[in-house]
């Protein structure tokens, strides 16, 4: 099925789900918040893949100790510009399936090895991805050591087919993202009747996500990015690019609940009491002295939830999907 017509079908099915009568934006609001909040996201995302499939390669064609910090560093850039995509995602980025595609987690170290000797498999999505990556960088906290291991011929390139799959499945949102804006700036408002509900649900899920992938009571290998020690600093995209993605520059949702200002003191109070129970979790952060900062932040991080679910679903008569915290 072609991507505009998968992107029809979807929606579809998404607004049949709804039974409010939702606040319409209007195509100015609509095109303006997607330039504004998603756009540049996207962007950045495909500069930061790029990078790391460059790095790869001349990794690869000298595996030196200085170009796999090289390395490393552009995969940290990826993965970060990944999660603040993933933190409030929409349009091709769910039709095309692509955190499944980059971000398949748990890792899976034993696939990944049994796929070195004969190359990337594109429909093995446990065995590429960043994860995978994240994995034969660093390795399972042996960082030292995989610098030798990488200097065998198939493994770097192994590592250098991922990211260069990473870049291809970021590109084939690249015309995804324009028929969407397209769609949003037509006089036909079906694109954008399910705009908003798509929008906070999206964000309700990868709110739902910190407490698995920075649960509060764990060991060390059940943290998300334990490898590269990159969890913290993911848990804080995801916060700011929610942040960015509701308030964005030109206004977000503040335009469409200007008559509603304590809707917005309370949302905005809830994410920086969020940022601020984060910015509190030690750098060890699965540390026994950190588990006590990480409970504080999954406490936020619920009660964030409901101010979106509540306050702002409510203010713009909104009928949110269930999320996994409901009956909690």
């Amino acid at each position: 099925m072609q991507l505009k017509q998968c992107i029809t079908a979807a929606l579809m099915i998404c607004m049949a789900q709804a039974y409010a009568e939702p606040v319409l934006p209007s195509p100015e609001f609509s095109v303006r918040w997607l330039d504004e909040a998603y756009l540049p996201r996207h962007q950045a995302l495909v500069k930061a893949s790029n990078a790391f499939a460059a790095e790869s390669k001349t990794f690869c064609a000298a595996t030196t100790e200085k170009n796999l910090a090289t390395t490393r560093n552009a995969w940290k850039k990826t993965a970060l510009a990944w999660h603040a995509m993933d933190a409030a995602p929409g349009g091709p980025i769910i039709l095309e399936r692509t955190g499944r595609k980059i971000d398949f987690w748990p890792t899976r170290p034993d696939d990944i090895e049994a796929m070195i000797p004969k190359g990337l498999d594109e429909r093995n999505v446990g065995a590429r991805g960043l994860p995978a990556a994240e994995y034969l960088l660093w390795g399972n906290g042996e960082p030292k050591a995989q610098l030798a291991k990488l200097k065998a011929k198939e493994r770097c390139l192994y590592l250098v087919g991922i990211s260069e799959r990473i870049v291809s499945d970021i590109a084939l949102l690249n015309d995804g993202w324009g028929y969407y804006r397209e769609q949003l700036g037509a006089e036909n408002p079906f694109f954008r009747q399910n705009l908003l509900a798509e929008t906070l649900n999206l964000m309700l899920g990868a709110l739902d996500s910190q407490a698995k992938r920075l649960p509060k009571e764990a060991s060390r290998t059940a943290f998300a990015e334990w490898r590269s020690g990159t969890g913290k600093a993911s848990s804080m995209a995801v916060l700011n690019a929610i942040d960015n993605t509701l308030f964005s520059p030109g206004g977000g949702i503040g335009i469409l609940l200007a008559d509603k200002p304590d809707i917005i003191t309370k949302v905005k109070q809830a994410l920086s009491n969020a940022k601020s129970a984060q910015a509190s979790i030690p750098e060890a952060f699965d540390s026994p002295a950190a588990s006590a900062a990480r409970s504080h932040y999954l406490a936020s991080i619920k009660q964030l939830k409901h101010s979106i679910e509540t306050d702002v679903a409510e203010a713009l008569d909104l009928t949110l999907g269930l999320s996994e915290s409901d009956g909690d």
